[in-house]
């Protein structure tokens, strides 16, 4: 299970606890001086090191600084017969993880080493997820040809340059975009390229919250504070103290968890669901959304302007034209790797995908490019294997319609005029429901409750 050393003088002892720790899995060694300890471990992996404090020749003390320099992941257990607070406190602070007192229980130098196996592995677990998600910013790279994104680049960077003491130092951050457009990548960038990039990032997505339980999935809950709460939980502003919390589509959080979220970016601190005393949280605060807060009914001004601290205006595909066919080479590349293929672009691929207004965005460009790899018969893909929507050619006209009526007409009505001006906008918008919503001025499930109800689907592919 653990390959472990055993530094200890008394050499009886250390067979001992070597027999001991054998039966149960772990694979041990033994020397009798620090000195021999350092050596052996220069050349051979130890998991583990028990260390005797009081030893002929270099301590135990002196032993622990010269084992982190050799691998600063080694577990050090400190054992001794003449403990003290001050030497245990030393000994912690030298880098010592656990401490054991004289005469040792080889069931509790056991428990010890197993316990000290257990927070190794779920420190390689941590670490192995903060890797992969911070592998994620090298794989999703900010692509910056055009105007538009170099100046979010620019933003990033002088964010980046910042230098503060504490996360909850940081101004609060809102990202603006339309769906798809990467906001949360712009996070992920301001997080990893800070001084905090090995704390915690959690990203919550404020319109999957369950309702009327917001307030205690973010700030947590005391036992007993409603019907279910059989024990306290810790929320999601606890969980990523000392990192930062991500609020994606902030602007579907309830009224109520506004206010209280405003309340803790003002005073730093927080009060459970149920508690009685304010809990300190060091939190970065980062929001983003896709409508604009200002002149949604259901947003506070307050923590609107509260937020709008520093802002990063992320622009849609259509308006990156210099980025799209890099963005389509590396989402193809990544697909190429992901599912073992070889496929390139053809010359043909690429004029109609710089022809078409991708209403979804990057993330639509992603996903139809890693289907049009998949689906692909040809290592060189063309226009058809992408699929790319009819009515591209309509978006590119310049918008203007006209509707016809025959006041004399039995089947006029307010519903069919209704209905040619969604399969107009919906047209335009190429389908993308989120998009043609905000010309509308409608929400978006308003739109798709009418898109259902004249079978508009029949005739447009809808998107999103």
């Amino acid at each position: 299970m653990a390959q472990v050393l055993i530094i200890e003088d008394e050499v009886l002892l250390a067979k001992s606890l070597c027999r001991s720790l054998g039966t149960r899995g772990h694979d041990c060694m033994t020397v009798t001086t620090a000195e021999d300890g350092l050596r052996l471990l220069e050349k051979t992996p130890v998991d583990i090191v028990l260390l005797d404090l009081q030893l002929p020749g270099m301590s135990g003390l002196e032993a622990i600084e010269h084992i982190r320099r050799i691998d600063p992941d080694i577990v050090v257990i400190m054992a001794t017969a003449y403990g003290t607070m001050a030497s245990v406190v030393e000994a912690m602070r030298a880098g010592a993880s656990d401490f054991l007192r004289k005469p040792l229980d080889t069931e509790e130098v056991a428990i010890a080493i197993e316990r000290a196996v257990a927070n190794a592995k779920l420190r390689q677990t941590v670490s192995y997820y903060h890797n992969r998600e911070a592998g994620r910013i090298d794989e999703d790279k900010l692509i910056s040809n055009s105007p538009r994104i170099k100046a979010v680049a620019s933003v990033l960077k002088k964010v980046a340059s910042m230098e503060l003491a504490r996360s909850s130092d940081y101004p609060p951050m809102l990202i603006l975009g339309e769906t798809g457009t990467g906001k949360d990548l712009i996070a992920r960038i301001i997080h990893y390229n800070s001084k905090f990039a090995r704390q915690q990032f959690i990203e919550v997505n404020c319109s999957t919250l369950p309702r009327g339980l917001e307030e205690a999935e973010l700030f947590g809950y005391e036992k007993g504070a409603f019907t279910g709460a059989i024990k306290s939980k810790r929320g999601l502003f606890e969980a990523a103290s000392g990192g930062t919390i991500f609020l994606n589509e902030i602007g579907e959080l309830a009224l109520e968890a506004q206010v209280k979220l405003l309340t803790i970016m003002e005073r730093r601190s927080l009060r459970r669901v149920g508690g009685l005393k304010d809990i300190a949280i060091d939190v970065r605060i980062i929001a983003a959304t896709n409508r604009d807060l200002k002149d949604k009914d259901q947003f506070r001004a307050d923590l609107y302007h509260r937020l709008n601290h520093l802002t990063i205006e992320v622009p849609p595909l259509r308006d990156r034209h210099e980025d799209i066919l890099e963005l389509s080479e590396l989402f193809l590349s990544q697909s190429c790797v992901k599912f073992n293929i070889e496929r390139n672009l053809g010359e043909e691929a690429r004029r109609a995908i710089l022809e078409y207004s991708w209403p979804g965005n990057v993330r639509e460009l992603r996903q139809l490019i890693e289907r049009a790899a998949i689906l692909s018969r040809n290592c060189e893909m063309t226009a058809d294997d992408l699929h790319l929507p009819l009515f591209t050619k309509e978006r590119k006209s310049d918008g203007d319609f006209n509707i016809s009526m025959d006041l004399a007409s039995e089947t006029m009505n307010l519903e069919s005029i209704e209905r040619e001006i969604i399969v107009a906008v919906l047209k335009y918008c190429g389908g993308n429901v989120s998009e043609a919503a905000r010309k509308l001025k409608i929400g978006r499930e308003a739109l798709r409750y009418r898109i259902n109800k004249y079978s508009i689907s029949r005739e447009i592919r809808i998107i999103g």
